[in-house]
């Protein structure tokens, strides 16, 4: 793990937290406020980014901090799941992409570098980084609006090309300071009508934070895609008729 990153502060949860537990918060409050399963979410939340709990607060680990490895103890995704298998004696990587679904090295090895981990060849496992987990989230929202922009600005004054540019490029950014904040609670939609099966081919990619998801917030997959239905219904101008799916 490398130094901590001073921006990691800018990290709305990261403040708030700190602040809280300033204030004399209890665990079971912060836990409450953000809407988290227990208070080992938040725990592993500062851990990846560079923080250790000193009994009373977090604070910087710095150089020499918990290796992929030991913090793969702490949480139930598919990343930390294939540190574990790595670390057993005698791990054979290529069962270890294969029984995780993937069909070769190289795409679990792409897999993983998307979660924020780098290949250590020394120790023959992945180890977590958080400068490689912030560029590849960085990446992931620059693919959403690359393209975009310049389509949107063409025929501008030149003045007000660059800031167009600017402000579509951190859309995302501004809608999160201009809405209200999600408490980080799990709506609920009640559906009118029976259960029925419905079989969906979706990307591997997809289907794997469907499954991280699940595991980590102690969902059920079903629920999140009705979730994810309904909000979508809304957000695209079919609200009156979720309405009149929906029981009272």
């Amino acid at each position: 793990m490398t130094a901590i990153d001073p921006s990691v502060y800018d990290d709305p949860k990261i403040s708030q937290t700190l602040a809280m537990l300033a204030e004399g918060k209890t665990k079971e409050e912060i836990v409450k406020h953000f809407g988290n399963k227990s208070w080992a979410t938040i725990d592993m939340y500062f851990r990846r980014r560079g923080f250790r709990w000193n009994g009373k607060t977090f604070e910087p680990r710095g150089e020499g901090g918990m290796d992929a490895v030991e913090e793969a103890r702490f949480v139930q995704t598919k990343a930390a799941q294939i540190v574990r298998q790595l670390s057993q004696k005698y791990a054979d990587i290529r069962q270890v992409a294969i029984k995780n679904g993937f069909p070769s090295i190289e795409e679990m090895g792409e897999y993983m570098k998307s979660q924020g981990y780098v290949w250590n060849s020394d120790i023959n496992n992945y180890e977590y980084d958080e400068n490689m987990a912030q560029k590849q989230r960085m990446q992931s929202k620059n693919k959403n609006t690359q393209g975009k922009a310049s389509g949107k600005v063409e025929g501008l004054p030149d003045e007000y090309r660059d800031l167009l540019v600017y402000l579509l490029d951190r859309k995302e950014r501004l809608y999160e300071l201009l809405e209200p904040q999600n408490s980080g609670t799990l709506p609920r939609y009640k559906f009118k009508g029976a259960k029925a099966n419905k079989t969906l081919g979706l990307p591997t990619s997809l289907q794997t934070l469907l499954n991280d998801f699940s595991k980590e917030f102690n969902v059920t997959q079903r629920d999140i895609i009705e979730v994810a239905l309904a909000e979508f219904f809304k957000k695209y101008g079919y609200e009156e008729q979720l309405n009149s799916v929906l029981q009272a």
